[in-house]
């Protein structure tokens, strides 16, 4: 039954919204993890810039759909990644989460916090001789290795360029074992007022 609350409360507030609801659509190239503390497999990391692969260059794309619900301060966002980790294969999310804008009274400059469930996955570093899991968090399932965490998110800051389009960076922290980052631009499908 609690699931299903859930479900309906989401689908509700893409459903209903104050006068001032407003959408955007968005579409950001993945371009690299930090691991601050280096990483036990970073043998497996081809493109690692350093011994340990505090940085990793890596790229792929994550595309969004958010829709602002109360004014320009609440929000509800989809999103879908698509990318190569760090061992160069395959990996993705999908994300629907609650987001909140800091920096909501500012026109030309918004800061952007959310979390909400998210199902992350990569193709299995199992192949790998030598792959030791460092988290509890993977489960794996054949080929993939993967997790649902109630509790994904990013951080973004967008800044406006013209009145339907922002530049866009953001950061998807796997706290405190990496961070990924990302830049884009994000498209509002009718500009929005403060």
């Amino acid at each position: 039954m609690k699931k299903k609350t859930v479900f309906l409360f989401i689908v509700a507030l893409f459903a209903i919204g104050d006068t001032e609801a407003q959408d955007n659509i968005g579409l950001r190239f993945v371009f690299g993890t930090l691991h601050p503390y280096g990483e036990q497999n970073a043998f497996l990391m081809p493109n690692k810039l350093d011994e340990n692969a505090v940085i990793v260059p890596n790229w792929g794309f994550i595309a969004s759909y958010q829709r602002y619900f109360h004014k320009k301060r609440w929000a509800i966002k989809f999103a879908q990644g698509a990318y190569s980790d760090c061992a160069q294969l395959f990996a993705g999310h999908t994300h629907l989460g609650l987001r909140l804008n800091v920096l909501a009274h500012s026109p030309r400059h918004s800061l952007e916090v959310g979390f909400g469930p998210t199902l992350v996955y990569r193709q299995s570093w199992y192949r790998f001789d030598g792959y030791v899991q460092e988290t509890r968090l993977l489960k794996t399932s054949g080929n993939w290795q993967w997790n649902f965490v109630w509790y994904g998110g990013e951080i973004e800051y967008d800044y406006k360029i013209t009145k339907n389009i922002d530049l866009t960076l953001n950061v998807i922290p796997g706290y405190p074992q990496f961070y990924t980052f990302g830049i884009g631009a994000r498209y509002w499908l009718r500009p929005i007022g403060n």
